[in-house]
């Protein structure tokens, strides 16, 4: 293997180059990753919390209305979704997590849907 000074070609992008595109991708893996709810933010969810605690718990609502926040995954292949269900005051009073691929997962609490 021939030694290379720090930047040299190879392939034509150089290493530091091939380096920062990593770095990127690594990044914005990252960044696309911490968007999806997860199982354990979904958990903690809990009645009579705040819309605003829950969006900091699972992030962003997927769609939302005035009573109901609803969660789906970026990926197609991915069928979960996460319901939340708010009353008048914007406070949680029911909660669902559904993955018809797989039931043993899916769990209601509260007035879910």
């Amino acid at each position: 293997m021939v030694a290379r000074p720090r930047g040299s070609r190879r392939g034509g992008i150089s290493v530091s180059g091939r380096m920062l595109w990593v770095a990127v991708a690594v990044a914005g893996g990252l960044a696309l990753g911490g968007c999806e709810f997860t199982r354990q933010g979904f958990q903690t969810v809990s009645l009579g919390q705040a819309q605003a605690d829950v969006q900091k718990l699972l992030g962003p609502p997927t769609y939302r209305t005035d009573t109901e926040w609803v969660y789906t995954r970026s990926d197609p292949r991915d069928l979960t979704k996460v319901t939340v269900r708010f009353d008048a005051e914007k406070k949680v009073v029911g909660k669902a997590w559904q993955n018809p691929e797989k039931p043993w997962e899916n769990l209601r609490e509260g007035q879910a849907p």
